[in-house]
């Protein structure tokens, strides 16, 4: 598997260029849309605490200001484009499949259009001082589905097509796409990791891949597309394969 160069890896939304190009003013909107709230909130503040009588509360309140405004700007940004995501989903549902890497193909097209109205929001939450409001959080709003108990805070997970059990572990720098470049080829299959799984620091999973109950995957490990990791084993390498049963 490989990404091509008019995609950029840097989030778990890559985007083709063509696309990206074509919709930049749909980015924008969300960007404006989510500053709507923003700006009404510190109007009302200004406008309450801004005169000789209340000037101290002011000032006073400043930091819980600023705090407050940092936060209703994610929550907006995630709400809108939930929305949004919403109208776009029920115009073309998105599904699992081999398709072919043009913006022809409705189902590339439209991959590439969910991954840029989910673009704002999960950057502007990437910066939140609480890393699990990302993946543990925001991904959920997407349809990923993460389990209670599950640490996963700082790894790379597509934000669809991904479905998480409980009390997992998920180490650094893991990297689970439900999607795949291959030549001309594109790839979107779901990813099941079910409960008590543990994935090794720099792990990756590949398209298709299913990890059963308490199976295990040693760091630096990689599974390949459609891959099935059975449960109470211990799986290592590239590609991963058994090395022990778990005791």
């Amino acid at each position: 598997m490989f990404q091509p160069a008019s995609l950029k890896g840097d989030s778990p939304t890559p985007i083709d260029e063509t696309i990206r190009k074509r919709f930049f003013f749909l980015y924008c909107g969300i960007i404006l849309l989510s500053f709507i709230p923003l700006s009404f909130f510190e109007y009302l503040y200004c406008f309450f605490l801004w005169n000789q009588t209340q000037i101290w509360y002011f000032f006073l309140f400043l930091p819980l200001n600023i705090m407050f405004l940092i936060y209703l700007l994610q929550f907006s940004a995630i709400f809108f484009s939930f929305l949004i995501l919403k109208i776009i989903n029920l115009i073309h549902e998105p599904k699992e499949g081999i398709f072919k890497r043009d913006v022809q193909d409705k189902d590339y097209f439209f991959w590439n259009l969910r991954n840029i109205v989910k673009k704002w929001p999960l950057f502007i939450i990437a910066t939140n001082p609480f890393p699990w409001f990302k993946n543990r959080f925001t991904l959920r709003f997407f349809g990923v589905r993460i389990g209670k108990k599950c640490i996963c805070d700082n790894s790379w997970i597509s934000s669809e097509f991904v479905s998480i059990g409980k009390n997992c572990i998920i180490g650094t720098s893991c990297m689970i796409f439900s999607f795949g470049i291959e030549a001309e080829s594109f790839i979107i299959k779901k990813i099941i990791i079910e409960n008590n799984v543990t994935l090794g620091a720099k792990c990756m999973l590949l398209p298709g891949t299913i990890m059963k109950e308490n199976a295990k995957l040693s760091a630096y490990s990689s599974t390949k597309y459609d891959d099935i990791l059975h449960e109470n084993l211990v799986y290592s390498g590239i590609p991963a394969e058994v090395k022990g049963d778990k005791k």
